[in-house]
């Protein structure tokens, strides 16, 4: 069992690291984010073992903690969606510039 100051220290460090992945993602940088599951599952359980007091003294932090994620899920969407539009509209440029190559290269139609 991981002890209160502990855990608020882990807390603490994982609302930074979301942090830093969500500035990442809406300057368009790549963040590692991988372990979050992972550590955020772990948090959670290690908090359900804390005594009652202590676990309502955390709610607020974990409270916060899922704005964050939501936010963070929401930038990453929202980073997807610009590149998904980019790449249609290169995917785009590109059939029109061979369509247009092609139809103005003697001897084929």
């Amino acid at each position: 069992m991981t002890s209160f100051n502990k855990l608020e220290k882990n807390l603490e460090a994982l609302s930074r690291k979301i942090a830093t992945a969500s500035s990442a993602a809406k300057a368009g940088e790549l963040a590692d984010v991988t372990d979050l599951p992972a550590t955020t599952e772990f948090l959670c359980q290690e908090i359900s073992t804390l005594p009652l007091l202590e676990r309502s003294k955390l709610s607020p932090k974990l409270l916060g903690l899922i704005e964050e994620l939501d936010n963070l899920t929401i930038t990453i969407n929202l980073s997807l969606d610009s590149v998904r539009t980019e790449i249609k509209e290169t995917t785009s440029h590109n059939r029109a510039a061979r369509a247009y190559t092609t139809a103005n290269t003697p001897g084929k139609k």
